[in-house]
């Protein structure tokens, strides 16, 4: 009798603690202010593996980054594009830029936890100037 009253109540209580706890989760205000950084786009795949892999050729692999971005691999930014630097990861859609895997990004965004960067505005360079980029968020 007491082990059919826990297996039916211990799916409630499970519920019952991820709802409480996410509750408001994303409908708070951040108190965290937007900033704007500037980098390379990178492929953070191939980057982990190896700092070399900042272009969107990594070796032999012409155009490495750009299928990365498109099979939905995280778009990372590497801030001043100094290899072992930061890298932020860019919590959007990574086929967005596929495009623009490799070249000088300013992205104007809110770090919503550490290295996790909530875009808001994405410009890429472009020859001479910045050009903004629209992109589709994850949800």
């Amino acid at each position: 009798m007491l082990k059919k009253l826990i297996i039916l109540l211990l799916p409630v209580l499970i519920i019952s603690f991820i709802v409480g706890t996410s509750y408001g989760y994303g409908t708070r205000k951040s108190d965290k202010k937007a900033k704007t950084y500037s980098g390379i786009l990178v492929d953070t795949k191939c980057y982990a593996m190896n700092n070399d892999n900042i272009t969107n050729a990594h070796g032999k692999m012409k155009g490495c980054a750009t299928m990365c971005a498109k099979m939905g691999i995280p778009v990372g930014l590497l801030i001043k594009g100094k290899k072992g630097g930061k890298v932020y990861v860019l919590t959007i859609s990574a086929p967005s830029l596929a495009d623009h895997m490799g070249n000088w990004a300013r992205i104007t965004g809110v770090e919503k936890f550490k290295r996790g960067l909530v875009p808001e505005k994405i410009e890429v360079k472009e020859g001479d100037t910045y050009k903004e980029v629209k992109v589709k968020t994850m949800m």
